[in-house]
C-alpha cells in the first residue's frame, strides 16, 4: 500500500471539487434551495388540532330554529360560525367563498323557524308553522367544491337539517293534546326515543375512500424535517455519481495505467478513488446537515452515533456506486445520463422526494430496500420517533450490505481494467 499515491488521489479529488465554482453551487448552495422549496411546498405536518375554518351565516329569521340548526355546526372541532343579520345575495357569496373570507356561506331566510315548528288547528289536527298550509322555506348554502373543508361544512349542516325535518315530521303524526288517536298517529312525542333512533340507526353506510391511503404515524412535524436529511441524501449521491466521469477520462487518458506502471497498485488506485469521493461526501454531509439544523432549526435525535454511522455508510455507499459507474461508462456524456438517471430513480423510490410511509405498503417494502430508502428511513426514525442505534441497527446492516456489495463489483472491475 502506497500512501503517497492514495494521498495525492484524495488531494486531487478535493482540489477539483473547490476549483470547480459551478460544482460547489450544486455541492452547497442547491441542496438548501431545494430543501427550502420543497419545505413550503409540502407545508406543515403539525400533530396539533387544524386552525377552524369560518362559517359565515345570514340569519334574516333569528328563530329558535337557527340555532338548532348550527348547533352541529357550533361544535364542529374545524368551524368557527360567524352569523350576521344583513341580506345575503348571490353575488356576495360567491365572492367570500371564492377569496377565502369564509369556507362556506349559509343563508338563512325570514320564516325558517316557523316552517319548522309544530301547531295544531282549531280542529285538532296537526299543522306546520300554526298554518293549514305549510311554506316551503329554501336555505341558501354557498361552497367550494374543490375543498374539503367546505365540503365537510355543507355535509354538517345537510345531516342537522335532515335531522330537524326528520323529526318536524315525527311531530306531526302526534295526536294533539286530549284528542282520540287516529290511525297512523302516535300519543306523544318521546324525544329521547328519537334521539336514540337517529344517533344509532339500524342501518348505516360503510364508506371506503379510494385515492387516499393511510398513513403511519412517523412522528415528523415539520416538512423540513424530512425535505432537509433527503436532500442531503440526493446530492450527496448525486455529485458522487456525475463525477464518475472523471474516471472514464482518466481510463481513456490512460493515466491508470501509467500510475499503476509507475508505483500505484491497483490497490492504490481503489483505495485513492474511494477515500477522495468519502472525503468529498462526508465534508458535503457535515455542512449540509449543520446548515439545516442551524436555518430551519432540524434536531437529529439524542443518538450522534447513529446520526454519524449513517451519514459514513451512505457516504460509502456513494463512493463506492460511482467508481463502479466509472469502470461501466464508456464515455463521459453517458456517466452523467446514467448517474443522473440512477440518482433520480434511487431519490424517488427511495423516499428522498416523499416520505415512504405515504406510499403503498408494497412500494415501501421496495423503498426500503434500497439505500436511500434505508438511509432516509433512518433519519426519520432518529428524527420523529427517538431512535437510538439500536434501533436504527437493522437498516445500518442493510445499508453496510450495500456498500459491501457495491465497493466489491467496484474494486473488482477497477483492477480487471488497470490489467492488476
Amino acid at each position: 500500500m502506497n500512501l503517497q499515491v492514495i494521498g495525492a488521489m484524495v488531494r486531487l479529488k478535493l482540489l477539483r471539487v473547490v476549483r470547480d465554482r459551478g460544482g460547489l453551487v450544486w455541492l452547497l448552495v442547491m441542496p438548501m434551495v431545494f430543501s427550502y422549496m420543497m419545505g413550503m411546498l409540502m407545508g406543515d405536518w403539525s400533530n396539533g388540532p387544524p386552525p377552524k375554518r369560518r362559517v359565515l351565516v345570514y340569519d334574516q329569521d333569528r328563530g329558535p330554529a337557527v340555532e338548532r340548526l348550527l348547533a352541529p355546526l357550533r361544535a364542529h372541532p374545524r368551524f368557527e360560525v360567524v352569523v350576521v343579520d344583513s341580506a345575503l345575495t348571490d353575488a356576495r357569496a360567491r365572492t367570500l367563498t371564492d377569496n377565502g373570507s369564509a369556507t362556506a356561506v349559509l343563508g338563512i331566510p325570514a320564516g325558517f323557524s316557523a316552517a319548522m315548528d309544530i301547531g295544531y288547528s282549531a280542529t285538532g289536527n296537526s299543522v306546520t308553522g300554526n298554518s293549514a298550509t305549510p311554506k316551503q322555506v329554501d336555505l341558501q348554502i354557498t361552497v367550494d367544491g374543490n375543498r374539503l373543508s367546505s365540503q365537510t361544512a355543507r355535509s354538517v349542516i345537510d345531516r342537522s337539517l335532515l335531522r330537524m325535518n326528520t323529526e318536524r315530521a315525527a311531530r306531526s303524526l302526534v295526536t294533539a293534546p286530549g284528542a282520540i288517536p287516529k290511525r297512523g298517529e302516535a300519543v306523544a312525542f318521546d324525544e329521547k326515543e328519537f334521539a336514540a333512533a337517529w344517533d344509532q340507526p339500524r342501518v348505516r353506510v360503510r364508506a371506503s375512500t379510494l385515492g387516499r391511503l393511510p398513513v403511519a404515524e412517523w412522528g415528523l412535524t415539520r416538512s423540513a424535517q424530512h425535505v432537509g436529511p433527503a436532500y442531503v441524501l440526493f446530492f450527496m449521491l448525486m455529485f458522487m455519481m456525475v463525477s464518475a466521469k472523471d474516471l472514464v477520462q482518466e481510463r481513456q487518458d490512460r493515466t491508470l495505467a501509467r500510475l499503476v506502471i509507475s508505483r500505484a497498485s491497483a490497490f492504490d488506485l481503489v483505495a485513492g478513488y474511494f477515500l477522495g469521493g468519502m472525503v468529498v461526501g462526508l465534508v458535503q454531509g457535515a455542512i449540509l446537515l449543520g446548515m439545516n439544523a442551524l436555518v430551519f432549526g432540524l434536531d437529529y435525535g439524542d443518538s450522534p452515533v447513529a446520526l454519524i454511522a449513517v451519514v459514513v455508510l451512505f457516504a460509502a455507499f456513494s463512493s463506492s456506486a460511482s467508481i463502479l459507474l466509472g469502470t461501466l461508462a464508456r464515455t463521459g456524456p453517458q456517466a452523467d445520463g446514467l448517474g443522473s438517471g440512477l440518482t433520480m430513480a434511487l431519490g424517488a423510490i427511495g423516499g428522498l422526494w416523499w416520505p415512504l410511509e405515504v406510499v403503498p405498503p408494497f412500494m415501501q417494502a421496495i423503498g426500503k430496500a434500497l439505500p436511500t430508502g434505508q438511509a432516509i428511513s433512518i433519519f426519520h426514525g432518529l428524527v420523529g420517533r427517538g431512535w437510538g442505534l439500536a434501533e436504527a441497527a437493522p437498516l445500518l446492516g442493510g445499508l453496510a450490505l450495500w456498500f459491501v456489495a457495491v465497493f466489491a463489483l467496484a474494486a473488482a472491475r477497477l483492477r480487471r481494467q488497470v490489467g492488476a
